[in-house]
């Protein structure tokens, strides 16, 4: 289904290099989506052009800033982006694909089970109520999950101290405040623009976490949306 070729070279820009094996676990992921897709909405995202660029490029955007080994949970990982790709391209990285919709970490299980991605595993729930996994993973991710602020809150109390959380977005947007990432006890490391094959931008938001967040953090969240940390 995907453009392999394209996937492959596309993919050189961020200094990742899939085998002829790795390229073949994202096509056949990709085929699985598409096959699941008849059944409950994954993705909107069809055109296998569109979904090489847009799925599968766009998350491996994040590999030059990942660890060799060690954890990473992908928040609100819907169909599986960025967690699969990712979990596929760094076989020495524990990846866990969190969502609170338990039809989407089905499949996602499913699909790593059949196609032999081993350190792939899922978790059902919402991340502001991961309490027994707080400050417990190398990196967190998110990806068109809501906006910096709420990301934020949600995230960066599941990583660990010195780890990263990124946030995958398609512009710029407001960061929280000094104040506020102080609480969460993240600062921003850097942001990284780039720019898919079809020439339309990206932006990779990396925090660093240097200190504990706040006991009394995250909050639910419906007063995290209501009153995001600005």
């Amino acid at each position: 289904m995907i453009d392999i070729t394209l996937l492959s070279s596309a993919v050189k820009t961020f200094g990742c290099s899939l085998s002829d094996d790795q390229l073949s676990l994202l096509d056949r992921f990709s085929e699985l989506v598409a096959e699941q897709n008849k059944k409950f909405n994954l993705t909107a995202i069809t055109d296998p052009i569109v979904f090489t660029e847009k799925h599968l490029i766009d998350s491996l955007a994040a590999f030059s800033f990942l660890p060799d080994s060690g954890s990473l949970c992908d928040v609100g990982a819907g169909a599986g982006f960025p967690s699969f790709p990712l979990a596929v391209a760094n076989p020495s990285l524990s990846v866990t694909a969190l969502d609170s919709t338990a039809k989407k970490t089905a499949f996602i299980a499913s699909a790593a089970r059949s196609l032999g991605v081993e350190n792939l595993s899922v978790l059902t729930g919402r991340a502001e109520e991961m309490t027994h996994q707080r400050e417990s993973f190398s990196v967190v991710t998110a990806r068109a999950v809501a906006p910096l602020p709420v990301l934020a809150e949600l995230c960066l109390p599941l990583v660990k101290s010195g780890g990263l959380f990124i946030a995958y977005k398609t512009e710029k947007e407001v960061l929280p405040s000094a104040r506020s990432l102080s609480l969460l006890g993240g600062t921003l490391k850097t942001d990284f623009p780039y720019s898919l094959p079809s020439g339309d931008g990206r932006l990779l938001y990396v925090f660093e976490k240097t200190s504990h967040t706040a006991s009394d953090l995250p909050r639910q969240y419906g007063a995290i949306k209501k009153h995001p940390l600005v």
